[in-house]
């Protein structure tokens, strides 16, 4: 009877142990208006998702405190009424994470704001993952001494009607003595159809410092390049620049130009754009070089060196940081024999020797069919 009860015993613990990861999982809310939306927002608790089945007007600004959720839009959009908009104070724009608060926003766009699409508000912070952003009145996104951090971000025209304002970094005048700081993290893409002001920084705001994070895998990231913000590829190419800052400090990496490697191939040359304290693989750097555009394609890469008479071996494992001209060591390809029958006088021989042999063979076939 104990070991009965023993084995039940058990039985009644692992289930419970099975049950209990299901229920922490983060609940989910499919919403398509305004009410559903605004109450699933009130009503979710931290890890919650909420899941657009709708394009959805709004026409209050939400703004979200202390809560970590996530919207899904689906592809759908969330925009203003605007001819029934009440704003909250001076807050007019769509989406605001305030303090406390971390908003991911994944599948969405946003459009048509009195002010701005999103903002992250002192301390608040926003995650823009597959997110599009047009035609909002102010900006497309306000970093309001919170951090934003971009995974994915395309971004139409937003901002007056003659000047464009894509990602705002600001701390306006109520948050003055805030310890917050507008800060921008690159973990992805930004894209834009418009080339002014995709990274804006108010300098009438009474911002002291901003802060600029690039993760070692964003394909786009952001540096400070002298006293303006911009916005280069994976190619280090420059994409985007900002306005002229002044009077403010910003905690950035700085833009450093591409260096260029100089490849000699016989008297051919070869460049090569990279970033500063690139290493490359041997492999690699082969596959850059385009033999056949070049005229060389009877030929092949045995090595690259240091200097034209090949003694001294580039060393691939250390970082070029500077204008670098290395050689390439080629080698000729064998000839391949020529497989194809020949047509000249050679030729001409043979077929006589082979018409003459079956010429006689024929004629001894019919002397013997003669006896």
């Amino acid at each position: 009877m104990k070991t009965k009860k023993l084995f039940l015993l058990l039985l009644v613990s692992l289930f419970v142990l099975i049950l209990t990861p299901i229920s922490s999982f983060a609940d989910s809310t499919s919403v398509e208006d305004e009410e559903n939306f605004k109450n699933a927002i009130q009503n979710a608790a931290n890890g919650d998702s909420i899941s657009l089945a709708a394009d959805i007007k709004l026409t209050a600004p939400i703004e979200i405190t202390d809560k970590n959720i996530a919207i899904n839009g689906n592809g759908h959009t969330i925009s203003a009424e605007s001819s029934n908009w009440n704003p909250n104070g001076a807050n007019s724009t769509l989406l605001t994470a305030g303090a406390g608060a971390k908003l991911n926003l994944v599948n969405l766009k946003l459009a048509n704001s009195p002010k701005y699409g999103v903002q992250a508000y002192n301390g608040g912070y926003v995650i823009l993952d597959n997110v599009t952003i047009s035609d909002c009145a102010y900006g497309g996104v306000l970093v309001n001494a919170g951090t934003v951090e971009v995974k994915k971000l395309d971004l139409g025209h937003n901002g007056k009607e003659n000047s464009n304002n894509g990602i705002e970094l600001a701390k306006s005048s109520a948050l003055s003595e805030s310890e917050n700081r507008p800060t921008l993290k690159m973990n992805g893409t930004i894209s834009s159809n418009q080339t002014e002001n995709v990274i804006y920084v108010d300098i009438d705001d009474p911002s002291t410092s901003i802060e600029i994070i690039n993760s070692d895998d964003s394909e786009n990231k952001i540096f400070l390049n002298d006293n303006k913000l911009v916005v280069a590829d994976k190619e280090n190419k420059i994409l985007f620049e900002s306005s002229e800052i002044e009077g403010i400090d910003i905690d950035s990496e700085n833009y450093v130009e591409n260096i260029t490697l100089t490849i000699m191939l016989n008297d051919k040359t070869e460049t090569i754009s990279l970033t500063p304290g690139t290493t490359l693989k041997k492999e690699d750097l082969i596959s850059k070089i385009d033999l056949e555009k070049l005229g060389l394609n009877n030929y092949t890469i045995d090595g690259f060196y240091l200097d034209a008479e090949f003694t001294a071996e580039f060393d691939f494992e250390t970082a070029i940081t500077e204008n670098k001209t290395i050689y390439a060591k080629l080698t000729e390809k064998e000839k391949e024999k020529d497989e194809t029958p020949k047509t000249g006088t050679d030729n001409l021989l043979d077929i006589a020797i082979f018409t003459l042999i079956v010429s006689i063979v024929s004629l001894t076939l019919l002397n013997r069919k003669d006896y």
